[in-house]
């Protein structure tokens, strides 16, 4: 074991992906100008490091040894100076396999095929991935078209094992087997598991675990699949928690080619080895090698069905000149044999034309083709139809001549024709035109195949989920993540259990799905185990006061601990207790109906179901809260309904809730507030009416009194606030300046002593006057208002009479403010420079 610097060798240029597992970098090698991508894994600490370097070792050789398409090629390998291991691996170019999604599901399970053989040729040399992902499925741009590369190779060597394996985490931990995440011993029945939970990942099927899985693949993937069927049951088989229980590769590879429609081939005996052909070089560069590992029995990997679009605009490759002859299926009854491809070939590898065959017992020659006679015109149309419905290109008419030799690399196309039986020979004149042959009933025909086949994978899809028992597993999505690890809540029932509160230690068990439980190591299921039977047991003893403490209080959580705990145990109960616990079992029950009616989504038949069991039950808890969240269901469609101003709708649409539960808090004031809407929409839809019209008449002021001091009801409210709008927009284009304040022409500031002062002064604005006030204040005293005398307002006078009493033979301040419709302000004067209103000296008087 050597340390060696990354750069002593390698030139690093950029970060590709970082994880909290490790780095990928893009340098080049100075020794040989590639450029490569290099791995560094990240070790938590020297002795997982100085535990795992020579099964790194081991791999990494066998890695640079193996050399199958389906693995990146390992350059170099080694350890960093600072306790990481790396691998130099070749640069590849395209995408993750999870940015495919959407493609066809037969191009998907292709690719699936693939990654299936570099896992058998990594378990040939004894190794396993332990890693995969849909994260780690790489579809790389190659010379011979789209290839899967397993990435994430090396990670899973230092991965920590044992007690700690449960808390290693990371991003594609829910894709690992039950016994990688237990940190147990493992090999290629955890990769099935993995691979097949990314199948169903990628497919976006609907995934049940626990120890009988449910998958349920999307009705949209059944009808493009040949055989969905087997691939469901294959996948269900991979997902079984026991690895003993999981299929081999050969049979999970039959499942993925008879879903894709891939003829099947014969097992050989078991004595012989019948390694698949190698593949043509390429004239430019050499396409990958098929595996050289696969024993008498397996499966020849599956072609695909059609040409896919490459990742990236690369070139295509030149042409590959076959070789050698492949293995030709031997396909039963009237089915010609078709030939098979020797390997799981990329998607845009080019492919020649398939060949069909048909012996003849007698010379071993092909007859010439005949005309189709009167009965094969239902199959014809059938495979028609289908082909079509497909998007597969119909296959080339087939010249009369000696049949070829099969080809290397041939593909099968889905839907083909069937070859019509050799029959007799018939007269050199030809047949008159079939009636059945006319455009109109052909069409007819295909119309009434199409329908009836519908109608037939409906009725067969319907019946095999009625067959699927309910209750086997939940079913849950697959690609949501976990809210909480399983782990944190085993930890959380554990502190309720010491602290004596069994209710919150029960409810944080009920919270860890079967299908996370796999997730917990050996000792965490074995101190689940414990925690459930310590509740039993206590639920047990706790029994007969527990039924009366619930049946009291109406606590179902209580009530449902009593009756698990003595379910079985009726017999043995005191005739008191035997009485409360069927009361009990009642309750229960009919809050199951209730859990059952909230999962259809039916809002009102769980009100419905929680009433029958409020009158079972008086006071009955709801854990749940289901008849809130279906009572909040109707009161969101009755205020849809208000919106739409159906008030009498809305109020019949409540009619459950009020009879259900009358004193919901918030029942009334709704049903109140639903009365008052519809009392004053009327009056609302009039001052409405009448907004048209003064807004023709250029009074925008007097609109917006009539709608001041209105609140809307919800289904006018949009129409109230676009009406605003307009009128302050309005408003706004009329009232563009502030006023002007100035004072009577010819008036002096100044009054004779012991006389009234008079003040007058003219408003004007651009659009209307609101409002002018006169302050004023005695010399040393403080501001008031001053009413003003309005009788000449129309032309914008306004006069103030200040008495004696106020003005006391001193100087006045004063200063008067003017605000029009828009709130625009103007002064004569202000309140820190008022204008001076000054008493007349004597000989001013006298001059005067």
């Amino acid at each position: 074991m050597q340390f060696r610097e990354l750069t002593d060798r390698y030139q690093l240029e950029k970060i590709l992906r970082s994880t909290r597992f490790g780095t990928i970098l893009k340098a080049t090698d100075t020794q040989t100008g590639r450029s490569v991508a290099v791995k560094q894994i990240i070790v938590p600490s020297p002795p997982r490091l100085m535990a795992g370097a020579p099964e790194f070792e081991k791999l990494a050789a066998a890695l640079a040894a193996i050399g199958h398409p389906a693995l990146p090629a390992v350059l170099d390998s080694g350890f960093t100076t600072d306790g990481a291991a790396f691998l130099a691996l070749e640069l590849l170019d395209g995408r993750t396999l999870d940015a495919f999604a959407d493609m066809p599901p037969a191009q998907l399970l292709t690719w699936i095929g693939q990654a299936l053989d570099g896992l058998e040729a990594l378990a040939v040399k004894g190794h396993a991935h332990l890693n995969v992902s849909p994260d780690n499925l790489f579809v790389a741009a190659t010379p011979a078209g789209e290839q899967v590369k397993l990435l994430g190779l090396g990670t899973a060597v230092f991965r920590p094992r044992g007690a700690e394996a449960a808390t290693a985490g990371g991003e594609d931990a829910r894709f690992r087997s039950p016994e990688v995440t237990a940190g147990g011993d493992a090999d290629l029945r955890a990769d099935l598991y993995s691979l097949a939970l990314t199948t169903c990942n990628l497919l976006g099927a609907t995934v049940g675990f626990g120890d009988a899985p449910v998958v349920q693949l999307p009705l949209a993937v059944s009808f493009e699949l040949e055989n969905d069927e087997a691939l469901r049951q294959a996948l269900e088989r991979s997902l079984r928690q026991r690895p003993e229980q999981r299929p081999s590769i050969r049979e999970l590879r039959e499942a993925l080619r008879l879903a894709i429609g891939a003829p099947v081939a014969p097992v050989a005996p078991a004595a012989s080895v019948t390694p698949f052909p190698a593949r043509p070089a390429a004239p430019v560069s050499a396409a990958p090698e098929p595996p050289p590992f696969l024993a008498s029995g397996a499966m020849e990997p599956l072609p695909p069905p059609v040409a896919m679009p490459s990742i990236a605009p690369v070139a295509p490759p030149p042409p590959i000149a076959p070789a050698a002859p492949a293995i030709a299926a031997q396909v039963p009854s009237a089915l010609p044999p078709v030939v098979i491809p020797d390997a799981w070939a990329p998607s845009g590898a080019a492919q020649p034309a398939p060949q069909f065959t048909e012996p003849d017992p007698l010379a071993g020659e092909e007859p010439a083709q005949e005309p189709a006679a009167e009965g094969d015109v239902l199959s014809s149309v059938d495979d028609e139809v289908l082909n079509a419905l497909l998007n597969v290109p119909a296959p080339p008419p087939r010249a009369p001549v000696a049949a070829a030799p099969p080809q290397t690399g041939a593909k099968v196309v889905p839907f083909q024709k069937k070859a019509p039986a050799p029959a007799p020979a018939r007269s050199a004149a030809p047949a008159p035109p079939s009636f059945l042959r006319k455009p109109a009933v052909l069409a007819a025909l295909a119309g009434v195949v199409v329908l009836g086949l519908l109608a037939g994978f409906w009725l067969y899809r319907r019946h095999q989920q009625a067959a699927v028992p309910v209750e086997a597993a939940p079913v849950v999505p697959l690609r949501p993540p976990f809210s909480k690890p399983p782990v944190d809540r085993l930890e959380e029932a554990k502190i309720y259990l010491a602290q004596g509160d069994d209710l919150k230690a029960r409810r944080a068990l009920r919270a860890i799905p079967w299908g996370e439980q796999g997730l917990l190591s050996p000792e965490g299921c074995r101190t689940l185990g414990a925690i459930q039977e310590n509740l039993s047991r206590a639920a047990f003893e706790r029994m007969p006061t527990d039924l009366a403490s619930g049946l009291k209080s109406g606590d179902l959580e209580v009530l449902e601990s009593a009756v698990e705990a003595g379910t079985g145990q009726e017999a043995g109960l005191a005739p008191e207790a035997r009485t409360d616990y069927e009361r009990a079992k009642a309750a229960v029950a009919a809050y199951a109906q209730v859990r059952a009616a909230s999962a259809q989504g039916n809002a009102v038949q769980t009100l419905e179901r929680f009433g029958a069991l409020a009158a079972l039950l008086p006071k009955s808890t709801d854990p749940d809260d289901l008849r809130g969240q279906a009572a909040k269901t109707v009161e969101g469609e009755a205020e849809k309904l208000v919106h739409d101003g159906k008030y009498a709708e809305a109020v019949a649409r409540l009619e459950p809730v009020q009879r259900t539960w009358p004193d919901r808090p918030g029942l009334k004031e709704r049903l109140a507030s639903y009365e008052k809407f519809k009392q004053d929409e009327a009056k609302q839809e009039e001052i409405l009416a009448a907004l048209p019209n003064v807004e023709r008449h250029k009074k925008p002021w007097d609109g917006l009194q009539m709608m001041n001091g209105v609140e809307p009801t919800p289904h006018l409210a949009a129409q109230f606030a676009a009406a605003r709008a307009r009128l302050e927009d309005l408003l706004a284009r009329l009232d563009k300046d502030p006023p002007k304040v100035v004072l009577r022409d010819g008036y002096v500031l100044d009054y004779a002593r012991g006389t009234v002062a008079n003040l007058s002064f003219r408003v004007t604005d651009d659009y209307e006057v609101k409002d002018v006030k006169l302050m004023a204040r005695p010399e040393g005293g403080k501001y008031r208002e001053i009413p003003l005398d309005k009788a000449q307002i129309r032309a914008g006078y306004y006069t103030a009479a200040i008495e004696p009493g106020f003005h006391q033979n001193g100087t006045v301040d004063f200063y008067v403010v003017a605000t029009d419709l828009s709130g625009h302000e103007a002064y004569l004067g202000t309140r820190d420079q008022p204008q001076k209103l000054k008493r007349q000296q004597g000989f001013e008087r006298i001059v005067r």
